[in-house]
Formats: C-alpha cells, structure tokens, sequence
C-alpha cells in the first residue's frame, strides 16, 4: 500500500511572487487598455474633421481721394466702434488757397462796382458791403483753419520728436507760438464772422432784402460767390475715418501724409471675440452633415476644453480646403464647409484662428 505524504505548505511569500510574476501583470495589462481606450474615445480619438474659430474683421479704405492727417495708429491697437482713426484731406491746401483767392478778387470787383455816391440806395449798399465783409470773413476763416490743420500736424510731430531729443527746444517753441497764434486767428474771425451774421440778419429783417435780391444784380452777384465758396469749402473739408467696428488694428496699409485714391484699403480691423468655426466635411462623408447636427468643438489648447454646438449652415459646394487646415502630406483637399456658431463667445477660451478638433454627434 501506497504511503500518502502530507502536502508541503507553501509559504505566503512564494505565493504572493508567484501572483506578482504570473497574474499582476495581466490585470495591469487588462486596465491599461481599458484606461487607454477610455481616453481614446474621450480624448484623443480621431475628430470627423478640424474647423478654424473666425471672427468679425473689416477694412477701413479711404473715403475719397486725399491726404492722411490726424492719424496715428499702429498695428495691435485697440479701437472702438465710431472712433475717428483720422481724417482724408481731399484737396491740397495750395489749390485749395488758389480757389480761395479767386474768389476773394471776385468780391473785391464786386465792391468796386458799387456806387458809394447813390444815396437813395445807402442802406442797401451797407447791406451788400456786410456780406461781402463776411464772406471775407469766412475766406480769412477757411485758409487759418487749413493752416491750422497743418501747423497742428507739425506740432504733434514735433512733440513726439522732442520727447526723443531729436529736435530743439528752440524749435518746438516756434512751432507751437505758430498753432497758437493761428488758433487765436480763428477765434477773433469766428467772432467776427458771427457778429456780421447778426447784423446782416437785422438788415434782412429791417429792409426785406430778401425780396430784393431777387431783382438786385449786385445782392445776385454776391450770392453766386457764396454758394460758390460753401460749396468749395464742403468739397475740400476733411473726411473722418470711422472704426467699423471694435477690435485691434492688424494691418495698417498707408500712414500719415500718404495720398491715397478713393476706395484704397487703409487699415484692417479684427475682433478679439469670435464668432464661429468654419470647417470642412472631407469625402468620403462617413457620416452626412446636417443642419441642426449636433458637435462637440475641442480645442487644441492644453487644457482641451470642449464646447458643444450644431450645425448652422451647410456650404452650397464642395470647395478646396484652406492650405492650413489640410492634413500634411496631402497638396490638395477638398471639402463641404460649414458653418458652427460659438455659443457664449466672450466666455469661450477660443481665439480667432486657432484650429480647432470637431466631432460630429449625429442623433
């Protein structure tokens, strides 16, 4: 008969390597796959395509043929919507005085016409010698304040050129005596101006001068000077430049003192808030898009934060895709592009052009 022998114990130890070396590693295997799939499908996972944030951006062209003035921005500052960047001075200042003096030989051939010896036609006469002293005026008054506009460019050049010590003080002080006593001009002849406004309107209202220029050749005469004058001065004054919109200023195209044609791109303007991502469905389409299909937007960001959104708008053609958002290796790339709205755009950590992941979620 067979003897039986007791079973060796095996102690914990051996036991516990034994686990460790044969059945530790495959429970770790088996959790590692299941945490990498995990994040896979979460995380990393292929997106159906990448999409680029836009925003609002605008080019601000010139009004009308003219010189820059007043403007002194640079890229990357911020404007606000219904700021005046600068102005376009459609006239130059010398033809513009030329006109100007024309028309003041003009009047003073008009007030050697007059008879100063017609007694019967005293108070009309000091009626047209009113007007015609205050259409001088306002001559006096437009050639200041165009000189004005372009010592004011001067000083402020010179400002900034003092501050760097690359003027004298000396001139600094000419410069800005000159804007003084050319603003000083033009507060003594806007008083002027008004008060012989006041006393012609007395004589309107005294005499009925109004229906008598109608049959005065002289009163005639002196109102085709004037129409002729506003009508120069409204053509030659200087047009403001207006922010479109809020945003900073990315491109600058053409500065200061720079002549420029009506419609010529002067700057770019581009909103720091976005608006919405533009991306391209690529063939084959593995899943179709549709309007109001919802998708998740993941930023490339290491936080990569995800925002969820639909479909807006679907493009009409299959369009070649931005050279940016093509996958490399590939030179050409086509796609159906869509349009996706950000929902609460100032609060979303998204900056325009940035490329960014987009997952379909079709219902």
């Amino acid at each position: 008969m067979k003897k039986q022998y007791e079973p060796i114990p095996v102690p914990f130890k051996q036991r516990f390597n034994r686990f460790r070396v044969r059945i530790l590693p495959l429970i770790i295997f088996i959790i590692t796959i299941l945490a990498v799939i995990s994040l896979w499908k979460d995380r990393i996972s292929t997106p159906g395509f990448i999409g680029e944030v836009v925003a609002d951006y605008s080019t601000v062209s010139s009004p009308g043929d003219g010189t820059i003035i007043h403007f002194l921005h640079e890229p990357f500052d911020s404007v606000e919507k219904g700021e005046i960047l600068g102005y376009v001075a459609p006239k130059d200042s010398v033809l513009l005085n030329v006109q100007l003096n024309l028309i003041q030989s003009e009047m003073n051939y008009i007030r050697e016409s007059m008879d100063p010896l017609m007694n019967l036609q005293r108070n009309r006469m000091n009626f047209e010698s009113l007007k015609i002293e205050e259409i001088e005026t306002r001559i006096d008054l437009a050639q200041a304040e165009i000189n004005h506009q372009k010592v004011t460019a001067e000083y402020e050049r010179a400002v900034e050129l003092l501050e760097r010590d690359l003027i004298s003080t000396r001139e600094y002080e000419m410069i800005k005596a000159e804007l003084d006593v050319l603003t000083n001009s033009i507060t003594s002849y806007r008083e002027l101006a008004a008060y012989l406004q006041s006393q012609i309107r007395s004589l309107e209202e005294d005499g009925a001068y109004l229906q008598q220029e109608r049959r005065d050749p002289v009163l005639a005469a002196i109102r085709v000077q004037e129409q002729r004058m506003e009508n120069l001065l409204a053509e030659s004054a200087p047009r403001p430049i207006y922010a479109p919109i809020s945003g900073v200023i990315s491109t600058v195209h053409h500065k200061e003192n720079e002549y420029v044609r009506s419609g010529v791109p002067i700057l770019q303007i581009e909103s720091a808030v976005p608006s919405y991502v533009v991306g391209y469905v690529r063939q084959p389409f593995t899943v179709v898009p549709q309007e109001g299909m919802p998708v998740q937007i993941r930023s490339r960001k290491s936080d990569r934060s995800i925002y969820t959104s639909t479909i807006e708008q679907l493009g009409g053609h299959i369009q070649i895709i931005a050279e940016n958002l093509q996958r490399p290796g590939i030179a050409y790339e086509s796609g159906l592009p869509v349009r996706i709205p950000i929902v609460n755009a100032e609060e979303a950590d998204l900056t325009p052009g940035e490329i960014v992941d987009i997952v379909l979620r079709p219902n």
